[in-house]
């Protein structure tokens, strides 16, 4: 069967079956680091880490930025007492002392003698606040302190000023930033937030307008901006602590082509690039300017950041793929004050001077993974190796699961490598074998099939040439091949090319991910031999940059094939690119129709990420950003007939609480979806048998709940058990997690001894 027309019902009312766990805990979970262990000879520890601003106090000196993990975005702040020399990861946690909840990206940071505060964005949406009283231990402020930043504004700065810190940068009513409008948010204490914008900034009549840097000393305070209009770089000024702004023009060179703006303890400093080289002007009260000393840096390229912390003046200018630091400590002259390889994959995103030093912060992509850069100089440019204590969590990440015949197979990483371990119960491993497992580059195993020819696990391959799919093949799941050297896997030229899921069904295995702007899958029968999929007409799988397609689950019945994901739609709100649940149907793996779902009321956009289908049901889950753009909320769809009509639908939560789908599975009875509920997250089942009928179940244990944060990426049903794995925050780093429990027991709650059932709806 194919897809036709979407068949789109009200939402639907179902009865609702709440499951709670009742006693201390339950011994079915448990911590599984050393089933699935680090691997002692690898490379690399495999995490994705960046630091994206620094600042310092003297010779305090706070780095904010974070890593990928299993669990989501990791915020990282370190601390240094000693100029950089030394960081410790700091301690976050929340106002009740909880550990802070994961998908928080800081990308500001700002201290004075008397706090410190930090900004960002949650991965689901709106501003986070943090604050310090000594930059070594950070409280996560709750969602309310990020209100005055609004979901269609974006921070661009952050700077202490005189009555306390003030962040800056643009909004935007379309969405899509192209009529932006300037935005300045002040507070006392870097916790309490008020939004200045509109007629309050005296924004330009035509054209677009946001700031992107601050200086402030004593009572005036000068804001860079980049402008529509004119030659693109604009600045604006108060002279009474932000009660008041107007533009105004600062002295410049006749050959001036961009220019930064920093304070010292006693001054405002505006710098433009020249050829080979920068001037300077300076001025203690914003309205009368002296021209300082010439900075000459010959075969300048860019001026990349400008700082005035410890009273010198520090630039980093970038000349021939080096970054050069200078400084002016006296008013009188630059001198050099140290320099850094700019290699190919690195980025320089901050800029620090403690103690007449230099601490250069960003993201370096060159190695097996992607590092964060963090450089030292001393006051006289030598460079200090910095230790740092506390950061650094090797990758063990267990992301999917498949069963056949008493083996069940898990697949991940360890160390940035492909991982893949095999078990007859669930609750012992051993890893597989295969010389395609470590490659250069950073590889992770996304998914697992079993079919009659065998197994099949699919990733992602990230190496120096580019992103590609990962695809390896098993006759018994112990040895592994690689079959992604064929070259129906190729990328087109500098095109990056994702495998994300993979099922096997009636007639072979399919392969689903995204090839640049569109979608992609693949089809072998037998493991051996391989074909890439088309659309069955139009832009079923090829998209465009305003047309994109993507895959991220499929799923197989008598109905043959079902993908879902998600387009983005140029069409709806006035042109602004709008996300859309998506399924793909194919009869045979071969050819495959789109068909993108209507979204319920009061959601703005959405996509899919999870599909199961046992028999003629599917159900298919995924992402709702909700009617104010700063919230997401889980998005649910069932098929009762192969996928030709589908009806939208909710899992049942509590007290409110947001629902994220981690995981799918089909068990002797219908349908499980894992997931996690509230923050920090902790993990949640839902079981249906049609579609209609939820039962929800809330389980106890080590790695389902408790400090921090918990989720299941894969479940299965293996010999009567549910098995299942995931990762877990508790205790201060990532650990795998393992689910091991009769199916029964979580689709018969009122049978179990471990559960109470109570029935709503």
């Amino acid at each position: 069967m194919m897809l036709g027309a979407s068949s789109m019902a009200l939402l639907l009312v179902a009865t609702l079956v709440v499951v709670k766990l009742t006693g201390d805990g339950d011994d079915s979970w448990r911590l599984a680091g050393e089933e699935f262990a680090a691997d002692p000879v690898a490379r690399s520890d495999g995490r994705d880490q960046e630091l994206r601003s620094v600042a310092s106090v003297g010779a305090l000196t706070v780095a904010v930025g974070g890593e990928q993990s299993t669990l989501g975005y990791r915020a990282v702040f370190l601390v240094s007492r000693d100029g950089g020399r030394t960081f410790t990861a700091a301690r976050v946690r929340t106002p009740s002392g909880e550990p802070a909840p994961l998908d928080d990206v800081p990308s500001f940071v700002a201290g004075s003698p008397s706090g410190w505060t930090a900004l960002g964005r949650s991965v689901a949406g709106g501003t986070v606040v943090w604050t310090s009283r000594d930059g070594a231990a950070w409280t996560r402020q709750p969602d309310q302190a990020g209100r005055p930043f609004a979901a269609q504004d974006r921070v661009r700065a952050l700077a202490r000023y005189a009555q306390g810190f003030i962040a800056t940068g643009g909004t935007t009513a379309k969405g899509d930033h192209s009529d932006t409008a300037p935005v300045v948010w002040l507070s006392q204490d870097g916790r309490s937030w008020r939004r200045v914008t509109g007629w309050q900034l005296h924004p330009p009549a035509k054209g677009t307008l946001e700031f992107t840097e601050i200086a402030a000393v004593s009572g005036v305070i000068v804001i860079r901006g980049v402008s529509s209009e004119g030659n693109g770089e604009v600045v604006w000024r108060s002279t009474d602590a932000a009660a008041t702004w107007q533009e105004f023009v600062p002295p410049r060179p006749k050959d001036a082509d961009g220019l930064r703006v920093a304070a010292t303890a006693d001054a405002l400093h505006v710098v433009h690039r020249v050829k080979d080289g920068a001037r300077l002007y300076s001025s203690t009260d914003g309205a009368e300017w002296k021209e300082g000393p010439a900075l000459e840096a010959p075969g300048l390229t860019d001026l990349r950041a400008l700082t005035g912390e410890g009273g010198t003046l520090t630039a980093a200018v970038v000349t021939d793929r080096q970054l050069d630091l200078l400084a002016t400590r006296d008013g009188a002259a630059w001198t050099p004050a140290g320099a850094l390889a700019l290699l190919d994959g690195r980025e320089v995103t901050g800029l620090a001077a403690p103690g007449g030093g230099a601490v250069v912060t960003g993201r370096d992509t060159g190695g097996d993974d992607a590092n964060a850069l963090l450089a030292v100089r001393d006051a006289a440019g030598k460079e200090i190796p910095p230790r740092v204590s506390g950061l650094v969590v090797p990758d063990k990440a267990v992301t999917g699961l498949a069963q056949r015949d008493g083996t069940v197979m898990a697949v991940g990483s360890t160390n940035g490598d492909a991982s893949v371990w095999l078990s007859s119960d669930g609750r012992s491993w051993r890893r597989a074998k295969g010389g395609t497992l470590a490659r250069p580059g950073t590889q992770r195993l996304h998914g697992v099939a079993a079919g009659d020819a065998g197994w099949l696990a699919v990733g992602t391959d990230t190496a120096a040439t580019g992103t590609r799919p990962m695809v390896l093949t098993s006759r018994d799941g112990t040895d592994w091949v690689q079959a992604d050297q064929d070259e129906v896997f190729a990328a087109e030229e500098d095109t990056p090319v994702t495998a994300h899921a993979v099922v096997s069904g009636p007639g072979g295995y399919v392969v689903v991910g995204d090839s640049g702007d569109s979608a992609i899958t693949w089809y072998s029968a037998d493991l051996k031999t391989w074909e890439r999929g088309a659309g069955a007409g139009g832009d079923n799988l090829e998209g465009s940059p305003a047309n994109r397609r993507w895959m991220r689950s499929v799923a197989a019945g008598p109905f043959g094939f079902v993908a879902a994901g998600g387009v983005t739609d140029p069409e709806a709100y006035g042109g602004v690119f709008v996300r859309r649940p998506t399924v793909w149907a194919s009869p045979d793996g071969r050819k495959w129709i789109l068909n993108r779902l209507p979204l319920p009321n009061g959601v703005n956009e959405g996509w899919l990420t999870h599909i199961a289908a046992r028999g003629d049901l599917l159900v298919a889950a995924g992402t709702a950003v909700v009617a104010d753009g700063a919230r997401t909320w889980s998005l649910l769809y069932v098929s009762s007939d192969g996928g030709r009509t589908w009806q939208a639908a909710e899992l049942p939560a509590g007290s409110g609480q947001s629902i994220t789908v981690t995981a799918m599975t089909v068990t002797s009875r219908g349908v499980l979806v894992a997931g996690t509920a509230g923050r920090p997250r902790d993990v949640t089942l839902w079981s249906t048998r049609d579609g209609r009928t939820w039962r929800r179940s809330v389980p106890s244990g080590v790695g389902a709940n408790g400090p921090g944060d918990q989720l299941l990426t894969a479940v299965t049903v293996s010999a009567g058990s549910l098995i299942g794995v995931g990762a877990s925050a508790a205790g201060g780093e990532d650990q795998p997690t393992l689910l091991v429990r009769p199916d029964k027991d979580l689709t018969k709650g009122h049978n179990s001894d471990h559960f109470r059932t109570v029935v709503t709806g």
